[in-house]
């Protein structure tokens, strides 16, 4: 089964266009080869084979479906996440 990380970034008072998710892309896709080189050896994740799956512009709603599906939706009621 393949695997995913999931990051949810906060972009409150932050309004990106659609064709701004390519340059987010580009950007995490370099910083990770970025941290690969510098760690070298150490790189324990081997962040030189993420790639970036997909990425898309959410509101709260959005957010909170997704760590309902996760079995995270009491920490995020709760203020814990």
């Amino acid at each position: 089964m393949r695997r995913f990380a999931i990051v949810i970034l906060d972009l409150d008072n932050v309004h990106p266009e659609e064709d701004d998710k390519v340059r987010l892309i580009r950007m995490i896709e370099e910083s990770l080869q970025w941290w690969h080189g510098y760690l070298g050896q150490s790189d324990k994740l081997g962040l030189d084979k993420w790639k970036v799956y997909y990425v898309e512009w959410g509101d709260e709603l959005m957010v909170a479906r997704v760590l309902n599906a996760l079995g995270k939706f009491r920490e995020y009621i709760k203020g814990e996440l």
